[in-house]
This record gives C-alpha cells, structure tokens and sequence, in this order.
C-alpha cells in the first residue's frame, strides 16, 4: 500500500450525491456542503373534530416528537418522527470527534452531503493510502452518516473504490459487522478519542482484507461457460420459468423472466467487452467486479446516483451474493 490523494474529479459520484469539500473540521464541512442547518424536537400534537363541537381539539400525541429542520434562512420542515428518548446530533457537532483524523493527518475530508430531504446525512473522508489489484488502483474512505428521523444510527464504516470504474465496495461479508461503528441516538452518546482510534484501525484492517481477498481471486481463471453459468446463479429463476416455454409463462413470470434475463445480459456485457474489464477479464475478480460494476452502474431500475446506492447499502446484497457464489 502506498500513500495517495485521489483527485477530486475521481469522487465525481460522490460529488453527484453532496459536494466536494476542502475543509479541516467537520464544522466546516457542514457549512461548505449546505449542511449548516440546525434540527429540533417539538411535541406532536393531532388534530380531531367532535361533531357538533365547533374548533378541532389538538391531542398531544404520547411518546413521540417531530424532527425539525431549521436552515439558515429561516425555512422550517418536518423530516421525521422519533420516540422520547431520542437525541438529536447537529450536523457539524456529529462528526467533530472525526476532526482528530485530520489533525492527524490521517485522513482529509472530502465530500458531504443529504438526501431525503435531510432526513439523512453524511460525509466522506479519504483515507492516505492506495491500493492495487492488477495494477488497478483502489482508494479508501471512512464514510460518516445517520438519520435525522430515527431510520438509522450514526454509522461508521470504510469504503473502498476501485478508481477505474467507481465500482464500491462497503461490506464483504453477510452478516459481519466488525467493519461498521454504530452510535445510536440516545442521550449521552458520544463518540470518543478511542473510539475514533478504534475506527481507524477498523478502516485499515478492511482495506488489508479486501485486498487478500483480491488477490486470491485474481488468481483463479474462469472459462466463459463457467462465466455464463456464474451469471445464472447470481440473478437466478427457478426452474418453472427458466425451463418453460415463453407462451406458456404468465405475465407475471413473464416479468420475472424478463427482468432476470435483462440482468445478466447487462452483467455478461460488461464482463466481456467493458474497457473497465480489460486488466482483469477471465478470472474470478472480473466476475464479481462485473456485478459490483452492474449494481453500482448498469441497473436501469435506478434513479439514485452511486453514492447514494453505496450510503444506503441498497446493493450490498447483491455484491455479497456475487462475492459467496465464488468464496462459500
């Protein structure tokens, strides 16, 4: 591994999804992504009408209040409901523990953002090293995100980022968290010096098991029946579509056939004529890299740009699947 800083045109998706930052405190980076913006909790209250009765009492609701989103210049709007016990975090103070990273040189930030209409946030740091798979240079992070709305807690996890194609990856394993850092949001939460130690260490360890884990597969060479055989497994139907004539089908299985068949057509694409494929075709990285490529980039179903995807782990499914059809 080596020391690295990628260029900012090379976080093009995540700029897509919040902005490029330059800033040295977390503090900073709120302000520069548009994130100085405050959240508050007020008493729900609903509204009902006793026929005949005139004005509609106001109820207090027990055991819930509304999230309040305050900007700069004085809009107000509701992105959510939480319990009692729940604390709310201000955007630059919920990541300020991070800011030792930079002091440290460590890591630098880059990229913050919201989507859901802040609902949800988070930032991106970039950690100082670089990795290779085939002389193909991968980057790190160390993404910080949560809700506003009691959807999620502050999690902290590492993404890596082959450069090439901006394919992500954010979890290996099925149901293994010793890579992801949860803070909830209850009352004295904080995150700590050691903690943050803890989280860096964590960072390090992924980037050193992902690329053991590429490199074994880098070594393992994959006939193109085989290939075609992987892409079935990955996007799989059960044998009373697959093998049933077309005319025979319903409509529904129809759909069933089509959205499969479509799937790995685009994924046997990318394999086997990408430009992104050309260092790494016909061994087992290619394969899984062609569906990290196709869930990052292909699926046609997605409005969501790439950054989003990665943040919300809408795909790490489908990635750890691939990765299993070819480990387990």
């Amino acid at each position: 591994m080596t020391t690295t800083t990628v260029p900012i045109k090379n976080l093009s998706n995540w700029v897509k999804s919040g902005t490029a930052v330059t800033a040295t405190s977390a503090r900073d980076v709120a302000r520069q992504a548009g994130l100085d913006w405050s959240v508050s909790l007020h008493p729900m209250t609903a509204s009902y009408t006793i026929p005949g009765a005139g004005e509609p009492l106001q109820i207090a609701v027990r055991n819930k209040q509304a999230v309040v989103k305050t900007t700069p210049f004085g809009d107000v709007s509701n992105i959510g409901v939480v319990g009692n016990r729940y604390q709310v975090f201000q955007n630059g103070e919920l990541f300020s523990a991070l800011d030792t990273l930079i002091d440290s040189g460590e890591a630098r930030y880059a990229a913050a953002g919201e989507y859901d209409g802040g609902a949800k946030v988070w930032m991106l740091l970039q950690l100082p090293i670089e990795m290779t798979v085939a002389n193909d240079p991968h980057a790190a992070f160390i993404l910080a995100r949560t809700s506003h709305d009691g959807s999620s807690s502050v999690i902290i996890k590492p993404i890596i980022e082959r450069l090439f194609c901006a394919n992500q990856i954010n979890k290996i394993y099925r149901n293994n968290n010793k890579y992801t850092y949860t803070l909830k949001h209850t009352t004295n939460s904080k995150l700590n010096i050691e903690e943050v130690k803890y989280i860096m260490q964590m960072s390090y360890d992924s980037v050193n098991e992902y690329q053991t884990l590429a490199n074994d597969l880098i070594t393992k060479s994959v006939s193109r029946e085989n290939a075609l055989r992987y892409f079935k497994r990955v996007f799989p139907l059960p044998s009373t579509i697959e093998d049933t004539p077309h005319h025979l089908l319903s409509q529904g299985e129809k759909n069933q056939l089509s959205r499969a068949l479509t799937a790995r057509n685009i994924a046997q694409n990318i394999y086997e004529n990408s430009p992104t494929q050309e260092n790494i075709r016909d061994t087992e990285f290619g394969l899984w890299q062609s569906i990290i490529e196709y869930a990052d980039h292909g699926k046609q179903d997605k409005g969501t740009v790439t950054g989003v995807r990665a943040m919300s782990g809408g795909s790490d499914s489908l990635k750890i699947r691939a990765l299993e059809l070819l480990t387990v």
